[in-house]
């Protein structure tokens, strides 16, 4: 099969990590993009029309101002099923603490407060929200309207392992049974015998690292290929396509490297046993036990195939209220406790700092300093003191610390991925609500 080769703007896409730039202030855009604060009353009908005709496969993943208007509009670009909202929506409160301007960190635009990273153009933020104690600290938008709808990215695999522990929780799905015990179609391949616990957390061995996109001959490349739709891609190819050809790099359960094929497995196997499409268990199991405003998107392939590893978009409240189901003020937003009193500790315990360094571990290491970090159920970072780090493609952010009730959120244009801010959710979690 002759493969689509993308071009190297999408080598990395939706990883869900930053790639590592030394910091320095002389970080540059290009000068012809336009500031976010354009559109933070949105789209003129000029621009709708441009920039859905300029539409191709690469246009989520290069930052330019056609890939920002895609971000913000997938369901216009892309096959999408809804993801239902349900019953009264959960009213956040309003309880503003200025002094999360102040918080000051150092990224690649150099050492800055908050506010003034949100002011210079480079950063290319679009909005942020901060909860506390189940009330709403902090909200900006700088590029989008509240009511707008944008990508997760790949902040959206924390769903796909809540779905996954919600499955296991309900003796559907065991976690030390192998992928071949699950999904027959994948026996006779490398994926036959690793333990589903192992594909879970992003430790399946498997030769599928993100780092592959771009070599024609590696089906990391194809199986991107298949979500974006490029062109030379076969009719009805799907993501099975790539995904049993794949070869065994190293023992499984030894090393975490970070991996959409992980999550896309995890998908394909709560559909198996569920016997339901992927966008009705996140209906079911999440969307609308918690008070959303709005409908949801997940972003199909153009075979049909749930891309629950990235192709996500909500409004940022909402990715905030989803955040808040890890916290103690879950009841703020949600009837029920979704996550469960035992999550976490089986968060904690399946985080293994000594299987981190390499990869992804050392993106994330590098970005929030030298510490005992390990990563499980689709999150990119759990951290010693708890907290939980899941990122998404051109800097899309889902921070979440239990110990302090806090999730810091935002959504990003981040110009081909080279510049990422997360380290401020850290440290308005650090130097506003952990110190008090």
């Amino acid at each position: 099969m002759k493969h689509a080769i993308l071009t190297t703007t999408a080598v990395l896409i939706f990883l869900g990590a930053a790639i590592g730039f030394a910091a320095e202030s002389a970080y540059t855009v290009p000068e012809h993009l336009k500031p976010m604060t354009t559109w933070r009353n949105g789209w003129s009908a000029e621009e709708t029309r441009k920039y859905r005709l300029e539409y191709n496969n690469n246009t989520l993943t290069d930052g330019e101002d056609d890939g920002a208007y895609a971000i913000a509009h997938l369901s216009e670009l892309l096959p999408t099923a809804i993801v239902h909202r349900d019953g009264p929506i959960a009213k956040l409160e309003s309880a503003p603490v200025p002094e999360i301007e102040d918080v000051i960190a150092t990224t690649d635009l150099g050492a800055m407060t908050l506010r003034e990273m949100m002011k210079d153009q480079r950063s290319r933020i679009r909005a942020i929200a901060v909860v506390h104690k189940g009330k709403l600290v902090y909200e900006n938008y700088i590029g989008i309207r509240p009511w707008d709808n944008h990508i997760w990215a790949s902040a959206a695999k924390s769903v796909v392992g809540l779905v996954s522990y919600l499955l296991e929780k309900e003796g559907k799905l065991e976690l030390n049974q192998t992928v071949g015990h699950y999904m027959p179609q994948f026996r006779d391949t490398a994926w036959e015998h690793i333990q589903v616990a192992d594909v879970l957390h992003q430790r399946s061995g498997l030769d599928i690292l993100e780092a592959e996109v771009g070599d024609p001959k590696h089906p990391m490349t194809l199986f991107y290929a298949i979500f974006a739709g490029a062109s030379g891609i076969p009719k009805g190819a799907s993501f099975f396509d790539a995904m049993n050809s794949v070869k065994k790099l190293r023992e499984p359960g030894q090393r975490f490297e970070y991996s959409s094929m992980n999550t896309m497995m995890m998908v394909m196997i709560a559909e198996k046993i569920t016997k339901k499409p992927f966008h009705d268990l996140m209906t079911e199991m999440v969307w609308s036990k918690t008070g959303m405003e709005g409908d949801a998107e997940l972003g199909l392939s153009p075979s049909g195939e749930p891309s629950a590893f990235g192709i996500f978009s909500s409004r940022l409240r909402d990715l905030a209220r989803y955040g808040m189901l890890y916290t103690p003020s879950w009841n703020v937003v949600a009837k029920e406790n979704i996550v469960g009193k035992d999550y976490l500790p089986k968060i904690y315990a399946t985080a293994k700092v000594e299987q981190y360094s390499g990869n992804l571990g050392d993106r994330m290491i590098a970005h929030f300093g030298n510490l005992d970090m390990g990563a499980s159920y689709q999150w990119d970072a759990v951290f010693p003191d708890g907290d939980l780090y899941k990122s998404g493609r051109g800097g899309q952010c889902l921070y979440v610390s239990p110990e302090t009730d806090t999730v810091v959120v935002y959504f990003s244009a981040s110009y081909k991925s080279t510049l990422w801010v997360h380290a401020y959710a850290r440290e308005i979690v650090k130097q506003v609500f952990r110190k008090k």
